[in-house]
């Protein structure tokens, strides 16, 4: 499990993902007490992981899991991989899967005009069962860990040559699959588009970029607590263990030095509303990076662009933008 763990909170990723959240500067330097988190995370005897695997041709697209993105993808080419959704799965019950189609990316800062009948995305999504011995054969015979197909799906051809297509693909989770329950972003206000809002998200974003400008490992961890403790939630069989390695190999991992290629400036970069209106993200305007995150940085050892996304909301409550994924 400790490579996936790492995966998801280095969040370092070409061109998608990372996350974050504001906080006095007190509490940024506060050091995490982990055993604290393993107390109070709540772990299950069995769970299921889900996975999304996913295809594309000719667009450019994103996959949203619940109105919460788990993909975007504006680059060159064709690709095929996957990702775990747990952490967008907050509660049993009814699920909903969007894929948004635009047009591909032909040139490093030039799209098509529409999209076309050759244009598709297709979904994979399986699951496994992961947790008590009792449960290592399920009624249908599968093993402990063996994945079992839920679903396949491959976008409609399309008719006519058009500059967006929505598709949405409904399934049910029981709660025998999804054993937890977290909070997300069900209770979180409704965020309106107003230019006290996006002064708040530009300034969480030039404050990212300080902490990581600085390279203040106790901020950083402290930004990034409430995302992992949800995703640790969400692997609800060995939740304790996802918290204590995740954290632990955070804290051995120094921030690397990087350089931000792209100054943050309203000119260049708009909000991006989620989540039925309660999350909220900036995305790029630039043709040489355009929907993704504003915020690109490169490493000194590394050749790579690195892209942090950010996905905010505001708690029932609170006034202050935090970390959602």
């Amino acid at each position: 499990m400790k490579n996936k763990v790492i995966y998801k909170l280095i969040i370092v990723t070409y061109l998608f993902g990372f996350t974050l959240q504001s906080c006095a500067q007190d509490k940024k330097n506060q050091k995490i007490d982990i055993n604290q988190m393993e107390k109070e995370i709540i772990q299950k005897e069995f769970g299921h992981y889900f996975r999304l695997k996913y295809e594309h041709q000719n667009c450019s697209y994103e996959i949203l899991i619940n109105d919460v993105p788990l993909v975007t993808f504006y680059g060159l080419g064709e690709r095929s991989t996957g990702a775990g959704i747990n952490q967008y799965m907050l509660k049993p019950g009814k699920q909903e899967i969007t894929i948004r189609m635009y047009p591909k990316k032909i040139e490093d800062t030039k799209f098509k005009d529409k999209l076309d009948s050759t244009s598709y995305v297709k979904l994979l999504l399986t699951k496994s069962k992961s947790g008590s011995p009792k449960w290592t054969w399920s009624k249908e015979g599968q093993e402990e860990g063996k994945d079992v197909k839920v679903f396949s799906y491959q976008t409609p051809k399309l008719e006519e040559d058009v500059p967006f297509a929505e598709f949405k693909i409904p399934f049910e989770a029981s709660k025998d699959e999804i054993t937890w329950e977290i909070k997300g972003w069900n209770d979180s206000q409704t965020l309106t588009n107003s230019e006290t809002l996006k002064k708040e998200v530009f300034d969480f974003y030039r404050n990212f970029q300080k902490v990581i400008e600085d390279q203040n490992q106790n901020a950083y961890m402290n930004l990034l607590k409430t995302s992992l403790f949800e995703e640790a939630s969400s692997w609800s069989w060995s939740s304790k263990n996802f918290i204590k390695e995740g954290l632990e190999e955070m804290y051995q991992k120094p921030i690397p030095k990087q350089k931000f290629l792209f100054p943050i400036n309203e000119q260049t970069a708009e909000l991006k509303f989620y989540g039925n209106g309660k999350v909220v993200t900036l995305v790029s305007k630039d043709p040489r990076s355009f929907g993704y995150s504003p915020l690109v940085a490169k490493g000194e050892k590394s050749n790579f662009p690195i892209a942090y996304t950010f996905y905010l909301h505001k708690p029932k409550g609170s006034d202050k933008l935090e970390i959602i994924r």
